[in-house]
């Protein structure tokens, strides 16, 4: 949730425990493919906690200032318009910039890793020129983390369980 008071940008991201990213073991058309492979999730989004109204020749920057090492960051959009989604790398992914301007709309882009493990980004939300990003002064920004942990697909869960249940009876006998 962002929202703008006409002075400072604040920002939080409400979740009790880090949601998942899963490998659904999966293949995906294009543009979709980048994730084939990957725990993925687009369970974060930004969205305005309320009216924004932005002075002419500004706009809402969102910079990630840090992550943890192998997370991909790919443009999504609204949830349900997912065949509209771009996946074109955002945030630094693929040599992407790590600023991204935000249009105000609900946005939920997709994260991704390749390895198992547990994953956070840092991001600065704050007031810049509409064309080039430059940070203005006289506007406070704000930061959030966001942190996500992988789990395996469940047929991969299945799998490992099951395969612990032969080797379980094979050491009985």
């Amino acid at each position: 949730m962002i929202s703008f008071d006409g002075t400072a940008v604040t920002s939080h991201a409400d979740f009790a425990s880090p949601p998942e990213m899963k490998n659904y073991g999966e293949s995906y058309t294009p543009p979709a493919d980048v994730l084939d492979g990957k725990f993925y999730s687009s369970q974060f989004g930004f969205l305005a906690d309320g009216f924004i109204s932005l002075d002419a020749g500004t706009a809402i920057w969102i910079e990630m200032t840090s992550a943890t090492p192998g997370l991909e960051v790919y443009e999504g959009g609204m949830r349900m318009m997912r065949d509209m989604h771009t996946y074109a790398p955002i945030f630094g992914t693929d040599g992407s910039d790590t600023t991204w301007k935000w249009n105000g709309m609900m946005h939920h882009p997709w994260f991704a890793a390749t390895n198992p493990g547990n994953y956070s980004a840092d991001f600065n939300i704050y007031i810049g020129d509409e064309i080039t990003g430059a940070a203005l002064s006289g506007y406070v920004p704000s930061t959030v983390t966001l942190e996500w942990v992988t789990v395996p697909a469940p047929t991969s869960a299945s799998i490992l369980g099951l395969g612990g249940l032969v080797g379980m009876r094979r050491r009985r006998h």
